[in-house]
């Protein structure tokens, strides 16, 4: 039944209440929210596929049949109204952006479907569309003499409740162990979350226990969470994509957070956490261990950052991914956060640090638009140790089906952690190279692409669209990479190749299968190459 019917019938059954009220066609009617009221809410939760839609088949009444809808108390608690609250459409659009957010949620149309004179008040409509949320997991295979394979399953809208179940057994080269993720996006109603993780890993025990309730409205008074964690790991590093050293890392990490919105009648957001924070990483030498061990730390802290936030959210499509809504602000958002290291609490010593960062999108014109954020963090330590960030993405949309993007990652850093260097390579950095081809500690990316999208859908389980790109990029190593690893200059990739979004599936996971050619005389990755993986991006 479509979702115009089942309103139909729901105003037919309820004749009494809505016989004083006129059917509008959008929330723009009004010019001024002021002195109405929200007299009821409707639900129109949909199912995955439209079986009223010619194309649709036996598949598509498989999967509607055997998938549980959101609940309709599911979608209740995450509105940001209620009836008999006062109207403001502000409230409608955020609510909107929210319910998109969700994985198991496709569209999301929060709109006031009537207006009812006799009280000054409307009647609104939360219309969702779902995803397919259980995603089973098979992977076997085998590269260079190395096999690796997973079994297991992930529900993302555990039978309609909107939490998340993941089941997973994998094995490779490296590690083998089993593990489970227990999600829930409003535990108690009440917008607070929590994850329950553990897995047994043949490394190491891992596991993650976190309590949250977030700044999840802009208006949003105060925020509170609570995160414990720990990882056991073995970490490798690599020379032109091949691994040359390794060893084993277990970071201990715990946090108590505190979120407090400041001037709440201003039209901007401002806020201030403070958060008490353990960390302790540990190393330990494995069989591959050959070039020793990195320096042991612990960055257990107190610290207090400001936000900065100024609202202006618009629906784009097509930004970075494709036939799906994308929420982005353009207004600016600004975090300065300051802390201490403190022996008191663990640490090696006691060090301030301080970090900066800036997010800002615009929209040049009607078809152009510039991406960009910026990020510096400063740590006081003996030998300071200092990481800068910026990155910028311009988008040219020549039209529905056409569009050029060019993009500039720009990173320098100084004394970095052993074990958390720069990397170039791979997925959505230098894509005809491997993952983690070169490391160092500053590096410059630069892309230009060509996209182009269309109406193709495979069994409305695939949408497709096309890529054309030239990926460069330069790493800088530090003096102990250029004693031990071959240095390199800038790495040059082509490619082309298909996307393929898996449009009603709760990741929107987008499939890249490319063709590349690495313009590098390494015997490795010199040749065309075919690559297919899966990212969330373009």
């Amino acid at each position: 039944m479509r979702a115009s019917a089942k309103l139909s019938l729901l105003l037919l059954c309820c004749g009494q209440v809505y016989a004083d009220c006129q059917p509008v066609a959008d929330n723009q009617f009004l010019t001024s929210d002021a002195g109405i009221t929200i007299r009821s809410i409707s639900f129109t939760p949909n199912n995955i596929f439209d079986l009223d839609d010619p194309a649709s088949f036996w598949l598509h009444e498989f999967a509607n049949y055997t998938h549980t809808v959101t609940k309709t108390s599911v979608l209740e608690e995450d509105l940001l109204f209620a009836q008999g609250d006062a109207l403001h459409i502000e409230e409608l659009k955020e609510t909107e952006r929210l319910l998109r957010s969700r994985r198991y949620l496709r569209e999301a149309e929060v709109r006031i479907s009537h207006f009812c004179a006799s009280d000054n008040s409307v009647i609104v409509n939360v219309s969702t569309w779902d995803n397919w949320s259980l995603l089973p997991t098979l992977d076997f295979s085998s590269e260079g003499g190395r096999s690796k394979s997973a079994i297991g399953f992930e529900e993302d809208n555990l039978l309609g409740s909107g939490n998340r179940l993941n089941l997973l057994y994998k094995r490779d080269s490296e590690r083998s162990g089993v593990g489970f993720t227990l999600f829930s996006p409003n535990l108690f109603g009440e917008f607070w979350n929590g994850t329950l993780a553990y897995s047994n890993n043949s490394d190491g025990d891992n596991y993650l226990l976190s309590v949250n309730r977030p700044f999840y409205r802009l208006s949003s008074p105060w925020a509170l969470g609570f995160e414990v964690q720990s990882t056991t790991e073995d970490v490798f590093e690599y020379d032109a994509g091949e691994e040359y050293n390794s060893f084993s890392r277990q970071r201990d990490h715990a946090k108590a957070e505190f979120g407090y919105r400041l001037y709440p009648d201003s039209h901007n957001i401002h806020r201030l956490r403070f958060a008490l924070e353990l960390e302790d990483v540990q190393f330990s030498a494995n069989d591959n261990t050959l070039f020793g061990l990195p320096e042991q730390r612990n960055l257990s802290a107190l610290w207090l950052e400001y936000e900065l936030v100024r609202a202006d959210y618009k629906k784009l499509f097509n930004i970075n991914s494709f036939n799906r809504t994308e929420d982005f602000n353009f207004g600016w958002q600004f975090n300065a956060r300051l802390g201490q290291y403190s022996e008191q609490l663990g640490a090696d010593n006691n060090a301030l640090f301080w970090q900066l960062s800036a997010a800002k999108n615009w929209q040049l014109a009607a078809d152009l638009y510039l991406l960009a954020d910026a990020r510096y963090l400063q740590r006081q330590f003996a030998q300071p140790q200092y990481l800068l960030s910026s990155h910028w993405q311009l988008i040219k949309q020549l039209d529905e089906y056409h569009s050029l993007v060019g993009k500039i990652h720009l990173d320098k850093g100084k004394n970095l952690f052993r074990d958390e260097p720069l990397y170039i390579g791979g997925d959505d950095q230098l894509r005809a190279y491997p993952n983690y081809f070169r490391s160092g500690e500053a590096r410059a990316l630069l892309t230009a692409e060509y996209r182009r999208y269309t109406d193709w859908s495979l069994w409305q389980l695939l949408d497709v669209a096309f890529a054309t790109y030239i990926d460069a990029g330069k790493i800088w190593q530090t003096a102990e990479q250029d004693a031990n690893t071959s240095a390199g200059g800038t790495l040059i990739g082509l490619g082309a190749g298909i996307r393929l979004l898996s449009n009603h599936s709760s990741r929107g996971t987008l499939i890249h299968i490319d063709l590349t050619k690495a313009m590098t005389d390494n015997d490795n990755v010199s040749g065309v190459e075919l690559r297919i993986t899966a990212t969330r991006g373009f």
